[in-house]
């Protein structure tokens, strides 16, 4: 009964979202975001922790009132995520180039169909940006975490198939889908910028040491198809700029250590990547650094 009242449940947001108009449908979420920056002290304080060091980096101030504006417009900005996410799926492939105009298209299409490993951020949102993959007839597959209930998975994995371009797959059950996806010159997109399992590769990102994962690096490595970073910025409701970078790293032949150097490079095209909008990276919200407490987000 738990399980149907909580699909019921999702199946009501995702009508209501979709069905109210855009300008509607974007004043709700920054609602719900200004709301969620105000009762959540916790959160508030790991955001404001994670963009300082971001802030440090990259020359911005680190109090003071531009500041306090822009941790508060980081969870406007996620919450935005969300709604897209509902919303995403149902853009028009007639409108879709309107919606999101990507960079330099020519040249990254040309490379993403000869089969790539296609590593994202949690960044912008990129659910948009798979749907253009698909009204330009672009597919792959992507690893999802199996988050808990079911229904919940169902629910977001269905979502973000983004435009029915990228199928999700298990992360368990992900390896051999993928290399098999590469080497038949399809995509496999992929996160780059959270290591969940803590075990990754160790660089520096922002001066401060944290791990990212393997698997991008890894997957490139195995099967000699191009690694690029991807992300898709928002710009305006419903409007999205998306921008990608080759990854590039001098090759030994040694695969342990060509993983390293690529995940390295990864770690560098990142902050190039992040430093423009750094409100809409909503890695912020999880401890992200070595050094963090990792129960700060309970």
């Amino acid at each position: 009964m738990r399980g149907l009242l909580l699909r019921v449940g999702l199946n009501l947001a995702d009508l209501l979202v979709r069905s109210l108009p855009r300008g509607a449908a974007y004043g709700l979420a920054d609602l719900a975001g200004r709301a969620w920056h105000r009762f959540a002290p916790g959160r508030r304080a790991l955001v404001a922790e994670n963009l300082a060091r971001v802030c440090e980096a990259t020359g911005r101030p680190t109090s003071g009132r531009a500041f306090r504006r822009m941790v508060a417009r980081a969870f406007v900005e996620h919450a935005r995520y969300y709604l897209e996410l509902l919303r995403s799926p149902h853009y028009p492939d007639d409108r879709i180039d309107q919606i999101v105009r990507a960079e330099d298209w020519e040249h990254w299409e040309a490379v993403m169909r000869g089969g790539a490993v296609v590593a994202f951020p949690h960044f912008g949102s990129f659910p948009p940006f798979g749907h253009l993959l698909a009204a330009h007839g672009l597919r792959g597959v992507a690893p999802v975490e199996e988050v808990r209930p079911r229904e919940l998975y169902d629910f977001l994995a269905a979502r973000r198939s983004a435009g029915r371009s990228v199928e999700m797959i298990p992360l368990s059950r992900a390896r051999r889908r993928m290399v098999d996806t590469l080497r038949s010159g399809g995509l496999v997109a992929i996160g780059a910028d959270r290591d969940l399992k803590g075990d990754g590769i160790k660089v520096e990102i922002f001066g401060h040491q944290t791990t990212l994962p393997a698997g991008p690096a890894a997957l490139s490595v195995m099967t000699g198809r191009p690694l690029i970073l991807a992300t898709c910025t928002r710009e305006a409701p419903e409007r999205f700029v998306g921008r990608a970078w080759l990854v590039e790293a001098e090759l030994t032949g040694d695969r342990r250590a060509d993983t390293a150097a690529l995940t390295r490079a990864i770690a560098a095209r990142l902050e190039e990547a992040i430093a423009p909008h750094p409100e809409q990276w909503w890695a912020t919200f999880q401890p992200y650094w070595s050094d963090q407490n990792t129960e700060k987000a309970r």
